[in-house]
């Protein structure tokens, strides 16, 4: 579909008071949000973190900073900006064991590769362990699932 542009802080936080007003009589509070499946939330930045810290801040919406998650692909730059100035969690898609595989499935491997991409957040980490880091792999049959490369 390609980008089509990036969504204002505002709107942002408008989709999270809509589902919870549209969803919590039927399925109860929402208590979780994450950042994903339409781009790279971390293209984005100044508006996600905006947006995250409106949605766990006392005078917003109320969530816990460790139910708010945003995923990224592994923009580093970002990412450490992100560690640095929010207290929410980040989700890391890794999808691959080895650079061969990852760029593959993710070019923005050939940008910031497995190796840069995970000394920055041992890095990043060091300086604030109380961050949490979570790791997503999805599993492609012949791909990703042996010890082999593209299976």
């Amino acid at each position: 579909m390609g980008l089509r542009k990036h969504l204002s802080t505002a709107e942002i936080v408008e989709q999270a008071v809509f589902a919870r007003k549209l969803f919590s009589d039927e399925f109860g509070t929402i208590t979780n949000v994450v950042f994903m499946g339409m781009g790279e939330p971390l293209h984005n930045v100044d508006n996600v973190i905006k947006a995250s810290s409106i949605m766990v801040d006392e005078q917003g919406l109320q969530f816990s900073p460790r139910k708010v998650t945003v995923s990224t692909s592994g923009l580093v730059p970002e990412i450490k900006r992100f560690l640095n100035e929010s207290n929410c969690d980040l989700a890391v898609s890794l999808n691959a064991t080895t650079d061969e595989v990852r760029d593959w499935i993710m070019p923005i491997n050939r940008r910031y590769n497995l190796s840069t991409l995970l000394g920055t957040l041992r890095e990043e980490l060091r300086l604030r362990p109380k961050s949490i880091v979570l790791f997503e792999y999805v599993m492609l049959a012949g791909v990703n699932d042996r010890s082999g490369i593209l299976g």
